[in-house]
């Protein structure tokens, strides 16, 4: 049976456990502070992070991994499987999935397939999570990508940001951009698939996630889901959103996976933002 290996980046947000027990290699992004770069979730944590981002002036950016960096992710992957399904950051708002293809073209003697998520965070994790139960029931290298592609072509990203000024500073407002300058309380509800757009705006923090739970249950519209949800700085909010994701939907809150963005996303979107994302199962 062929054993695959899989390598994602570090906006999947993985559980460092998880991340062991399935041996999943994370190339880190990288974020920039004061001019000193941080590999995430190696060098800087969460809450270093956001506590610096909150003070006056601070105005970070991020960064891709290398291809250097993948080829020798690749490599050590190499020597213990046959093949290996590279999945990663939306190439709408990242550079690193060109920087992953760019690797795998050095390496003939493993097949390598690199997919392009068309999205991050907790969605990035959730297709992650669909490869690993693939991969125990034996599915190989051409089954794997065929369920992340499909999974990707699938998948949305919803979320509610605070405020457009992260989005706005780092370059990464995408369609978001007519928003600018709405008046105060105004919460826009953003989605990701590819690039970032926006899909509506509402006044005030409860109506933002009624309407944020409204779509999700449209666009879901009876099909079998894989959920998940995620947020910044926000935890009793995400706590909220999940419940009200549970009950519109039917999933119990044991099903669906949630976690808390770090500097990388985090940094672009702001402290305040909740989101919830799936894909289509079948």
């Amino acid at each position: 049976m062929e054993k695959v290996g899989i390598v994602t980046d570090s906006t999947a947000y993985l559980d460092g456990d998880y991340v062991r027990k399935h041996d999943i290699r994370v190339v880190p992004l990288k974020v920039i502070l004061d001019g000193v770069s941080y590999r995430e979730g190696v060098d800087i944590g969460h809450e270093e992070f956001y506590q610096r981002l909150r003070k006056p002036g601070v105005f970070p950016t991020t960064s891709q991994p290398s291809a250097g960096e993948f080829l020798e992710a690749y490599r050590e992957m190499a020597e213990r499987y046959d093949a290996i399904i590279s999945v990663h950051i939306s190439g709408g708002i990242s550079g690193t999935v060109e920087s992953a293809r760019s690797a795998a073209g050095e390496l003939a003697d493993i097949p390598i397939r690199v997919v392009d998520s068309l999205t991050t965070s907790i969605l990035l994790r959730r297709i992650i999570d669909g490869l690993v139960e693939a991969r125990e029931r034996g599915a190989g290298l051409d089954e794997m990508a065929e369920l992340a592609e499909a999974a990707a072509r699938s998948g949305n990203l919803m979320f509610v940001v605070d405020t457009l000024e992260y989005l706005h500073r780092g370059g990464r407002i995408g369609g978001a951009q007519a928003l600018l300058g709405s008046m105060l309380r105004i919460k826009p509800i953003l989605y990701l698939h590819g690039t970032i757009d926006a899909l509506d705006k509402v006044r005030g923090e409860r109506k933002a996630l009624d309407r944020l739970v409204e779509i999700l249950t449209e666009k879901i519209a009876g099909r079998e889901v894989r959920l998940g949800v995620t947020h910044v700085q926000a935890g009793e909010r995400m706590m909220e959103l999940l419940d009200r994701v549970s009950r519109a939907t039917g999933v119990p809150i044991s099903e669906i996976p949630h976690n808390e963005t770090g500097p990388v996303i985090g940094s672009h979107v702001g402290p305040g933002t909740v989101g919830v994302g799936f894909y289509a199962v079948g």
